[in-house]
């Protein structure tokens, strides 16, 4: 029995002691704080700083879209452009100075992972004219489920004697 009573001793000791402090703390605490979404955020801004001079490309780009620095350098480097939509709303951010503007470009086209593009050039070797179509989805053909017919057996390889030299040309009489 007095083992009994000590038991309920200590188990009544552990959970005031221990159990009951954490649940009064738990229930003490303030809300949850705010959740990302509940907390506005501001846009960023984006950042479209290019020069080219001497026919060298500097860019600052951060969140700008694509459409609108391909339109900014051709317009600065005196070459003409086109662009599909769906790639002039791409947002780009990277940063390059002192490029020669083809490599420039072509390095911003690798960046924005554009591959479906036409460069002309002028008779001086200059981009004459940049056309980017976009990356359209590419169809591949739908795989054979059938199974496949065995190839035909091939015929080993046999030794064929050339044919034998011709006589020579008999002259005719006149």
């Amino acid at each position: 029995m007095i083992i009994k009573s000590i038991f309920l001793s200590f188990t009544f000791f552990t959970f005031f002691t221990f159990f009951l402090p954490v649940f009064s703390v738990q229930a003490q605490q303030p809300a949850a704080p705010a959740t990302p979404q509940d907390i506005p955020v501001e846009p960023v801004k984006p950042v479209m700083k290019i020069e080219v001079n001497d026919g060298l490309l500097s860019v600052e780009l951060s969140d700008a879209e694509f459409g609108n620095v391909i339109k900014e350098i051709a317009e600065k480097a005196k070459f003409k452009t086109e662009i599909s939509n769906d790639v002039a709303v791409k947002k780009i951010s990277t940063t390059f100075k002192d490029i020669e503007v083809e490599r420039g470009v072509r390095r911003l086209l690798t960046i924005m992972k554009e591959k479906d593009f036409t460069i002309s050039y002028n008779t001086a070797g200059l981009i004459d004219k940049l056309e980017i179509y976009g990356g359209g989805v590419i169809s591949r053909p739908a795989v054979n489920t059938q199974p496949q017919k065995q190839p035909a057996r091939q015929k080993p390889f046999q030794r064929v004697t050339p044919p034998s030299p011709l006589p020579p040309p008999t002259t005719l009489p006149q």
